[in-house]
């Protein structure tokens, strides 16, 4: 899909939109590593949850350790000891012996020893938990501590470095109390690894984040497009080309099983409300090429003498911006790949499929320049 003005214009700038989705996060990361290898410069880039995280890496590093960085982080997440199970099933594999219920079942078992134990660099379990009576301490209502994260970010990611990137960088939270959108940047806020965190922080599994007094969650909550950010923040006189790698695909399959019946709901809901920002973004470009007609079509003393004329004609300009889908076609329609499964495996399987389609995205940017 693509959503330009009424005049096309040859993209100036590059945008990257990095949703949320947990584990299929290492897709962006794929996408990312082509980038970098493409050398293309990445002029504005907006993330939620854990493409806040991919984000916040990729640009909080110099050049030559981006992609390495990126790899740590997934390393350092991922399952303890799923590699050596992970390359046995692969060798017995090739041989016919295991089939699609294993891995299901491998799925089931990576995602419920990450919500049952916790993940090393990412989150762990709180030994107690508020069910029902808290002690007035938001950031203890959740089933994980996400300290270990904090951590991982101070550890992976040069804030000074995010914080002077020629890249405008922005990461999405909710405000907890007004249920708002809230944007961090290096731009008007120093980015640190709390806002990071917030970006990520999904109820009841995790706390909300407090910075400066007030109480974060996921931005997933509330935005399924960081694309939006994006589009809002475009210049009028630049194109701008948004390279938009959603994780969540609204048409799937029917499941006939519980397991697919969480991976086809989850699907739904963030995929469908992503779709249903294109699609408005696409009719409001499309209304204000109408009006910017219609306004030429009036004399222009009546337009630079009435009010509502005067009003419409600072909205009539579509801005030039085009969209390019980089989004996980496949994203979990294999049934043993769930978003809570941070094995070695499917991780890199992830990683491998972003890298991909980034590759044929350039390749037809290319063709149609």
């Amino acid at each position: 899909m693509s959503t330009s003005g009424s005049d096309k214009q040859e993209p100036g700038r590059i945008a990257v939109a990095l949703q949320g989705g947990g584990a299929v996060g290492a897709y962006q990361a794929g996408v990312l590593e082509a980038l970098h290898e493409a050398n293309v410069t990445v002029d504005a880039c907006c993330g939620s949850s854990i493409g806040a995280i991919n984000a916040c890496i990729y640009f909080g590093n110099a050049p030559s350790q981006r992609i390495n960085r990126l790899r740590e982080f997934y390393e350092s997440v991922s399952v303890p000891g799923s590699r050596l199970r992970d390359e046995i099933l692969t060798f017995s594999g090739s041989f016919g012996l295991f089939g699609d219920d294993v891995r299901r079942m491998l799925a089931e078992a990576d995602q419920a020893y990450a919500m049952s134990l916790g993940l090393p660099g990412f989150f762990s379990r709180r030994l107690t938990v508020p069910w029902t009576r808290g002690h007035g301490d938001p950031g203890v209502a959740s089933v994980m501590d996400t300290r270990p994260l904090l951590r991982t970010l101070d550890r992976l990611c040069d804030f000074d470095e995010l914080n002077r990137s020629a890249t405008h960088v922005s990461v999405v939270t909710t405000h907890v109390a007004s249920g708002t959108p809230r944007y961090f940047d290096n731009r008007e806020d120093r980015l640190d690894a709390r806002m990071v965190v917030a970006s990520g922080s999904l109820p009841p599994w995790f706390p909300p984040t407090e910075i400066d007094g007030a109480w974060y969650w996921d931005g997933s909550l509330v935005c399924a497009a960081p694309m939006q950010h994006l589009v809002e923040t475009a210049p009028l006189d630049v194109g701008t080309t948004i390279l938009r790698a959603d994780l969540w695909s609204p048409d799937g399959p029917i499941p006939d099983n519980l397991t697919d019946s969480e991976i086809r709901q989850k699907n739904i809901e963030h995929g469908s409300r992503a779709v249903q920002y294109r699609e408005a973004l696409g009719e409001s470009q499309r209304l204000k090429a109408l009006l910017a007609h219609a306004l030429e079509c009036i004399d222009a003393s009546r337009r630079e003498s009435d009010p509502q004329l005067i009003d419409a004609a600072a909205i009539d300009r579509a801005k030039p911006v085009e969209v390019v889908s980089v989004d996980y076609e496949r994203s979990q329609r294999v049934s043993h790949s769930k978003d809570g499964q941070f094995s070695k495996a499917a991780i890199r399987e992830h990683w491998t499929h972003g890298r991909e389609a980034a590759q044929s995205a350039l390749a037809q940017m290319d063709r149609t320049a």
